[in-house]
């Protein structure tokens, strides 16, 4: 599955004249990669009718990594929360997303308000296993891939460039102890200021994201019960540019 993600997102963004990552002469001396460290507020729970046992619940704080090279970004995130005297939830998340600009509007030669429309694709991969746990049960395991479209808005901002973006994804959910296709509802908005360079060659970025994600069991329609779970975060990465 995931190399038709691969094929399929480098397909969408081979046409370097539509994505983000061109820039106007006021914004040439920025970065094009960066990579840091993010901390994450992660707010995962059940949303169905099943026994609590398998109706896992992650509330806490998630820490891990990200390298973006425009327009493909990659994070990584892990987090242990206790729930028994020797047992705990561990969450490892991985995401993996790309995304084009297309660019209605015409620029302004002296770099104002640049309003544009992202579309991209993202595939994402989150466990949530109980340390005690010994079957498959016991643990939430997804991979998603999903496509969308948004709104954005750049600015030169502080001798660098300020990106917000809101964007919606839709797609298909794999369990990996089920061979049944689920779906996945995404929505996210981002704000990132990336500077342009100095001593010669690295940059600062400094970013806020927020994600909403469900993802929709078929499970019910077997069992008559519902297994979908929803979760979101709120996220702040800092990393260097380069």
């Amino acid at each position: 599955m995931w190399k038709y993600f691969v094929i399929a997102l480098l397909l969408v963004l081979t046409r370097p004249e539509l994505t983000h990552a061109q820039q106007g002469k006021p914004l040439a001396d920025i970065p094009g990669s960066s990579a840091g460290v993010t901390i994450q507020s992660v707010d995962f729970r059940f949303n169905g009718t099943v026994p609590s046992e398998v109706a896992f619940r992650f509330d806490g704080l998630a820490y891990g990594v990200f390298y973006s090279r425009e327009p493909i970004q990659m994070v990584f995130i892990r987090g242990q929360q206790a729930i028994g005297p020797k047992d705990d939830l561990v969450l490892t998340d991985f995401t993996l997303n790309g995304w084009t600009a297309f660019r209605p509007f015409k620029e302004k030669k002296d770099g104002g308000l640049i309003p544009f429309i992202p579309m991209g694709l993202e595939s994402n991969y989150r466990r949530i296993k109980r340390t005690q746990g010994s079957v498959e049960v016991d643990a939430f395991e997804y991979t998603v891939i999903a496509a969308g479209a948004g709104l954005g808005l750049e600015i030169p901002l502080a001798k660098g460039r300020l990106v917000s973006k809101g964007m919606g994804y839709y797609g298909i959910a794999s369990r990996s102890f089920s061979y049944d296709t689920d779906t996945s509802a995404i929505l996210e908005g981002s704000i990132v200021w990336s500077s342009t360079r100095f001593i010669n060659r690295f940059g600062v970025e400094v970013g806020y994201n927020y994600r909403w994600q469900k993802w929709y069991s078929d499970l019910g329609r077997i069992s008559g019960s519902s297994y979908d779970f929803v979760g979101s975060h709120h996220a702040i990465q800092i990393g260097l540019s380069f």
